[in-house]
């Protein structure tokens, strides 16, 4: 059971304050919230399986493959700074 104190030492320790009509609101919303906790920790979960996600997961990328693109110079028009075939950047580690 939710209590307007537990709620005022909450409100406390986050630097909250809060009037009296939200201190009622929140005393009764968050009694619910846990109630309905309470209720969700009497059902039987014995024999559900521990998961990290409520649908199966699996690996949808593809496979890596190496191919030419036909138009590298046109890619390479468009850099500011480039050296042959290849885009010139600022140093950003120290030697």
């Amino acid at each position: 059971m939710i209590t307007k104190e537990t709620i005022n030492h909450l409100a406390i320790l986050s630097r909250l304050e809060f009037s009296e009509t939200e201190l009622n609101k929140f005393t009764t919303d968050l009694d619910a919230i846990f109630s309905y906790a309470s209720l969700l920790q009497k059902i039987d979960t014995s024999n559900i399986n521990p998961s990290a996600h409520s649908l199966a997961m699996q690996n949808v990328f593809r496979e890596d493959t190496v191919s030419q693109y036909a138009n590298t110079q046109k890619i390479l028009d468009n850099a500011p700074l480039k050296e042959e075939s290849s885009f010139v950047v600022p140093k950003i580690l120290a030697d």
